[in-house]
This record gives structure tokens, sequence and C-alpha cells, in this order.
């Protein structure tokens, strides 16, 4: 996914989640969320799927302090609006005093939780990534048990829940917290990073920045899991059949998986929250609320996976670049020289096999210390550069080159015998003529060539070929040795 300045195109725009970070907007949308919670309305206070809880822990994460006011603010308000909307008779101080015990108990909650999250976070790295989403599960889920457990007490300390009432309350209140703050929050927290250009820069380290498919690819495989969660849901509404749950957690995994593999974090996030949604829907319309902790659960389970399947891309990409950085010269782009022996000796092995010729030429710069010395270091870097881009540019496919170390780099000619050995490696030599470095007008090289005998080692061809170049050296450089001394 490509940035351009503090806008990352894709699902969701750089401004318009930029606006969710606003005070107002922030506030906003949880009372809106808060409301939405009545689909599995447990109790008058407690809900077993409350998506204020994701905003609140995702907002502390990205933004730090400055949510405090405002979602103290909210907790407030939904306490005199609860009450309003049930009918509850009390003074107005006893609201106030419970409405802000319930939102320091919230607020308290989710900012100790994110604030030990967001420590981990800034230190983070992709080689950390299965660390952090642990961490993140954690203390998302700590979370949630907190802020039910100081919530229900809050609330029966100032009237407003009865004492009794605890028990039975905090464990729904809990669940719905841990599924808002668990299968919400890394959505909330992504909207709210694509309108912070700093923490967008940290998720591009941790490797969560992956180029997206097509929407309408991405919104049929959100589709799909939603349509298999519908069906499971009919059949149990419809059969009574509940045990069916929990074998049909798996095929919905399948789904949603396929969709973390394929897709940036955020769109991964987008998918689950879209599936809890879905399923918050469901139990409402289906009048499953006998099951929906069952749901809730199969929810979580879910959404916890698809977050462990974000660091399999990640540590794939970053194996594939280590192993880059092993195999191939990090000046040049050709073969580091353990990788070139690798594959020549299986390049030569299936040779063998089908009774093919190999050769070998190496070659080096002729007095390349002096280009350091007198042109300096880059100079001689952009020289190998320019021999290794020359030199593969004139090579076939099936041809291997490698560097060896310093200026020396080595060929391998698949299929070509001594005869066309010599005629590669000359049209090498003379390749080189027309490489420039600083006012000197052309560099130059020496060059060898062997013809790897039937039963010869590698390194044995090697050693022959190491031979001929230093007798090229000898020689006054600038040629090419194709035989040894004793056979001239």
């Amino acid at each position: 996914m490509e940035r351009t300045g503090d806008k990352y195109p894709g699902l969701f725009g750089g401004t318009l989640a930029a606006w969710l970070g606003q005070p107002l907007v922030l506030g906003a949308a949880w009372l809106v969320l808060w409301r939405l919670s009545a689909l599995m309305e447990y109790a008058p206070h407690a809900s077993i799927w409350f998506p204020p809880a994701g905003l609140s822990f995702a907002a502390f994460l990205v933004l730090g302090f400055r949510p405090l006011p405002v979602l103290l603010a909210c907790g407030i308000v939904v306490t005199f609006w609860s009450n309003a909307l049930y009918g509850v008779s009390q003074p107005w101080t006893q609201t106030l005093a419970a409405g802000t015990l319930f939102s320091l108990a919230h607020v308290g909650a989710y900012w100790a939780g994110a604030a030990a999250l967001r420590r981990l976070f800034v230190r983070g790295s992709g080689e950390r990534l299965p660390t952090l989403i642990i961490a993140f599960l954690m203390l998302a889920t700590l979370s949630a048990l907190a802020a039910s457990l100081l919530g229900t007490r809050a609330l029966a300390v100032a009237g407003t829940l009865e004492a009794g009432s605890i028990n039975e309350t905090w464990i729904p209140w809990w669940i719905g917290d841990m599924a808002g703050a668990i299968v919400l929050g890394p959505l909330f927290a992504g909207l709210l990073v694509r309108g912070n250009s700093a923490a967008g820069d940290r998720l591009r380290e941790l490797g969560l920045l992956r180029t997206d498919s097509p929407a309408s690819f991405w919104l049929g495989k959100v589709a799909l899991v939603i349509v298999l969660l519908a069906l499971l849901m009919l059949v149990t509404a419809q059969f009574g059949r509940s045990e069916l749950l929990a074998f049909a957690v798996f095929f919905l995994i399948l789904p949603q998986m396929w969709i973390t593999y394929t897709e940036s974090a955020l769109r991964v996030a987008a998918s689950v929250a879209a599936f809890s949604v879905a399923a918050a829907v469901l139990v409402d319309v289906l009048g499953l609320m006998d099951q929906a902790m069952a749901y809730q659960f199969a929810v979580i389970v879910i959404a916890a996976s698809s977050y462990f399947g974000l660091s399999v891309p990640v540590l794939i990409d970053q194996n594939r670049r280590l192993r880059n950085l092993v195999d191939a010269d990090p000046l040049t782009g050709v073969d580091s020289r353990r990788h070139f022996f690798q594959r020549a000796q299986f390049e030569l092995g299936r040779a063998r096999r089908r009774d093919l010729p190999v050769s070998l030429v190496l070659f080096d710069i002729d007095h390349f210390k002096r280009i350091n010395d007198e042109y300096g270091h880059t100079a001689g870097d952009r020289a190998l550069v320019a021999v290794a881009r020359t030199v593969r540019a004139s090579l076939r496919g099936e041809d291997l080159i490698g560097r060896f170390g310093g200026d020396e780099f080595m060929v391998l000619l698949v299929g070509s015998g001594m005869n066309l050995a010599l005629e590669t490696a000359e049209r090498l030599r003379r390749d080189l003529h027309g490489i420039e470095v600083g006012d000197r007008a052309t560099l130059s090289g020496s060059f060898s060539a062997v013809e790897i005998g039937a039963d010869e080692r590698l390194s044995d061809a090697f050693e022959r070929a190491d031979a001929r170049l230093l007798a090229a050296k000898r020689a006054g450089r600038d040629r090419l040795v194709g035989r040894d001394a004793h056979e001239a």
C-alpha cells in the first residue's frame, strides 16, 4: 500500500479517518456505538456485545491521553440516557455520581491496558508481531475484565445496580466488552491510524501495510463469511441445534483466514468487524439471545485466529528478504559466493545427467584498488555495479553470475564447452572496455576459462580457473587465459 502524504488510499480515506480523532466526532461515534450495543443487551446495564469498548481501547492506544475528557463525558451521558430509557427514577445527583464512577471505571481500565500495549507497540518490530498480537489479546481481555468488575461495583455503589445483581451482571458485561475490544478494537485503531502519519509509519515497520486486492473481490469474500454465518444461525434457530456452532466455527474460520492471508490489516479488521456486527444483528432478529454468549465466543476465537494469521505473511516476507540478503550480493545484486556455488552445484549435476558440457569463467577488474584510491570508494562501487549489469546483460538466461569477493566475479556457462566459453569470456572482456569511471577512459579485466571435467569437482575446477586468472594478471592483465602454462 503506497502512502501519499498523510493519506492512505484504500477502503477508508485518510481524511475521513482523521475526523474520527476529533473530540466531538469521537464522542458522537462512541454514543452511536453504545446505542448499537442494545442489539445484544443482556440487562439494563450490560450487553454481550459492547462496541464502545473497542473504540475506547483503540482511542487510547493511538491517541494517548487526548480522548480522556470526551470519553469521561460519554460515560456520564449514557448513564443519564440509560436511566431515561428504562424509566429509572433517582435524583440527578445520584445519576451523576453513578455516571462519574462508571466513566472512571471504563476509562481507567481501557487507558491502563492501552498504555501498556502502546509501549510495546512503539518498541515492536515485524519479528515481534506475534508477541504484540498476544499482548493485545491479553491486555484487551484484562481491560475488559477490569471494566466489568469495576463498572458493576461502581453502579452498585451509586445505587443504580442492586448489589445482588453484580455476580449475574459482570460476566455478560465482561464478554460484551471483550468482544468489543478484541473484535472491533483493531478496526477502530486502524481508522485512527490512517489519520496519523507517525502511527502509520509504525504499522509499515511492522509489515502490516500490504497491497490490497480490488475492493469488489474483498467484499465478495466478506459476503461469503457472512452468508455462511447466516446459514448456520438460521439452521440453529429453525431446528434448535445449538451444538452445530462448535463444528461450524472451523468452516467460518476458513474464508476469514483467506481474507487474512490476502488483504491488508485494516481490511482484515474490517471483515472481522462485519462478521461481528452480522452476528449481533442475527442474534437479535432470530431471537437467539440464549445462545448469544456462544456466538460471541466464536466471533472472538475467529478474530484472534485472524490476527495471528496476519503475522504469517509478514514473517514470510521477512524471511524472503533475509534470504535475498544471504543469496544476493547486496551491492551488485548478483549471486553471493555461497549461493552461486549452491546453484552451480545443482546445475552441474543436472547438466551431467543430460550429458551437457559446463564451463566456468572467472574475472576481476584490473587495478581496482587504484580506482578506489583515485576516485573514491563510491566510484569503485559504481564500477562494480556497472560491471555486473553489463555482464548479466551479455549472458543467457540459464547462465549464472556471482561475486566471489572484492572485484572478482564468477560465471557458470551451462551447456557451453571450452570453445564457447572462450568466445563468451572474450566478449565479456571487450564489453568492460565500454564502462567508464570518473575521467578514466575505460575499465579492463583479466579473464580465465575452464571446462569442468566429467568427474571433476566444482571446487577443483574453480582452483584451475583461479590459477589461470592469476596467469592472466601476471601476463599483463586485460587478457583471457584459457589453458594452463604446461598446455601452451
